[in-house]
């Protein structure tokens, strides 16, 4: 028996020995033929990257990490004032102080008209938003209204001008005369008779017009031999069709 067929029978036999390839490998020594293949991840050997220490040098940053943590805990606390002298004090409760005004201002503009959306005046029925409260307001803040009232009173004649123009637009063309009323010069008899010529007019280009519209997808195959033409029974007489 044949060395072959004994590995075969020695390892499972018919079905579950799987022979060997690496007998074929073509190497510098032939000792490495049965060595067991490293693993291969993303292009790299696995081999190359384990380190025997690795374990210890973990517990190293372990140790690292916990030192650098009880240092922050320790920095990361509320200063009561209680080690600091007097100067040191007094610039703390300065800066507190200046910390508090500028929360409270900040809330204040939150709380004023400039978060807030402009109402239209169609919205403001009582009338709450008008010229004279932004006067007092102004005058409150010791600032001068006059200027103010006067922008927003010229913004108000600017927006009015826009309607009274489309006013003397629909006087004029309420005053013009309907499209059938025959002109003089025209060379009409009457407007039954425009309206005829119009109509006519607009029935003779139609079909021009629809062939203008045409591309190259409404490509049309005409039918040479209709279906209801050229089928059925001849009746008695002649042969052609035409």
């Amino acid at each position: 028996m044949s060395i072959p067929l004994v590995l075969e029978d020695e390892n499972g036999g018919v079905g579950v020995y799987s022979a060997s390839l690496r007998k074929h490998y073509i190497l510098a020594n032939d000792e490495w033929k049965d060595n067991i293949m490293p693993e291969i991840m993303d292009g790299h050997n696995v081999y190359d990257f384990i380190d025997p220490d690795i374990l210890q040098r973990l517990e190293k940053l372990e140790r690292e990490e916990g030192i650098r943590q009880e240092q922050e805990a320790n920095d990361d606390f509320e200063m009561d004032g209680a080690e600091l002298t007097a100067e040191e004090q007094e610039a703390l409760a300065e800066i507190r102080k200046k910390k508090s005004f500028l929360i409270q201002q900040h809330r204040m503009k939150k709380s004023t008209a400039e978060s807030r959306p402009i109402v239209p005046r169609k919205f403001d029925k009582e009338r709450q938003f008008t010229s004279e409260r932004m006067g007092r307001q102004l005058s409150s803040l010791g600032l001068d209204p006059s200027l103010a009232i006067n922008r927003a009173h010229s913004k108000s004649r600017d927006n009015d001008q826009p309607s009274k123009k489309l006013r003397l637009r629909s006087r004029s063309r309420s005053r013009s005369r309907p499209p059938n009323e025959v002109a003089l010069g025209e060379g009409f008899k009457d407007s039954a008779q425009k309206v005829k010529v119009v109509k006519l007019a607009k029935k003779s280009v139609k079909k021009r017009n629809k062939d203008a519209r045409r591309g190259e997808v409404d490509r049309v195959i005409p039918s040479l031999k209709p279906k209801h033409l050229f089928s059925g029974k001849r009746s008695i007489g002649k042969t052609q069709r035409h």
